[in-house]
């Protein structure tokens, strides 16, 4: 079973290693295997809009595609829906929950607004109408490491703090969902480099000890290997590097390739680290020389992407 039929697919990773860019592929990848499928975040800078040729996404829902929606939520909104589900009408949410008094214990209870926005996630996986599913698949672009692992422990935290009533029944259901490796899917994203290596590394343990097994590691912007060991290709490169060439031309072009071979040497230690430190199968996606990436970057992502969940 492909790990792009989850009903949540969690995108974990450090700040700058293109963890919205593979959020929105591996969404694109659900949405074209005839998946309806909601591309979620808060509280970001926003990519995706771009990444599909929209405009940028906010609050409401945003079609995206065939199969696929956006959204980017904020934590008054994440909390406003997340009061009505449970008060059922809105009347009754304004005179709860925008009271005077309510808002002012609100603000004080920490990590509040982190529960609202996972609280959220875990409410578009449960959403019907009339008996079928809204969606069958949400993808959950969350935030960077840190912020992303707060996030994942308020359930525990609710669970080991808060009297039993209406709020630890739902902490207990989203704790069960996100350690169900048959309805989720941990997919975990750096980049073949030490610092990124290391945070996903940690990152791995963390959410394993909560019992959320990274499914994937994504290692993202891999360098190509343009001198494979043995090919014409290397032999040539080898013999300009031990005979500097005469020609300034050439002489730069030997040096692009130093570079080149270099680059990919360094992935390649890190690729390595990433299978020794992380317990789950890695996958690579390329390098795309490209100052933005458009609709057309995120299809082709999206089918390295299929292949990199779905075979074992």
């Amino acid at each position: 079973m492909s790990l792009l039929d989850r009903r949540l697919i969690l995108v974990l990773g450090k700040g700058g290693v293109g963890r919205s860019t593979v959020a929105a592929a591996i969404a694109s990848a659900c949405a074209r295997r005839g998946r309806k499928t909601l591309l979620y975040q808060a509280n970001a800078t926003d990519r995706h809009g771009a990444y599909f040729g929209k405009a940028a996404l906010g609050p409401a829902l945003a079609e995206l595609g065939p199969n696929l929606w956006g959204v980017n939520t904020t934590p008054a909104e994440a909390l406003h829906e997340y009061g009505l589900m449970i008060l059922k009408f809105e009347k009754v949410y304004q005179m709860v929950f925008e009271n005077r008094i309510t808002k002012a214990f609100l603000r004080a209870i920490p990590g509040l607004d982190d529960y609202a926005i996972l609280g959220k996630a875990w409410f578009h996986t449960t959403e019907e109408k009339r008996g079928k599913p809204i969606w069958d698949t949400v993808v959950f672009d969350m935030p960077a490491s840190g912020h992303s692992m707060s996030m994942l422990r308020i359930p525990w935290v609710i669970l080991e703090t808060v009297p039993d009533g209406p709020l630890t029944r739902d902490a207990r259901t989203v704790q069960t969902l996100l350690r169900d490796p048959a309805r989720t899917a941990a997919v975990l994203v750096t980049l073949a480099e030490e610092m990124p290596v290391m945070e996903a590394s940690e990152l791995a343990a963390k959410i394993s000890a909560l019992g959320v097994q990274p499914a994937r590691v994504i290692v993202n912007q891999v360098a190509p290997d343009h001198f494979p060991a043995g090919s014409p290709a290397a032999k040539v490169a080898d013999a300009l590097a031990s005979t500097p060439p005469r020609a300034a031309a050439l002489a730069a072009m030997t040096g692009h390739a130093t570079l080149a071979r270099g680059r990919r040497a360094l992935c390649e230690r890190y690729l390595a680290e990433v299978a020794a430190l992380i317990p789950a199968p890695a996958r690579q996606l390329p390098f795309l020389p490209r100052t933005a990436l458009g609709p057309a970057d995120i299809a082709a992502l999206a089918s390295q992407v299929e292949a990199a969940l779905t075979t074992a």
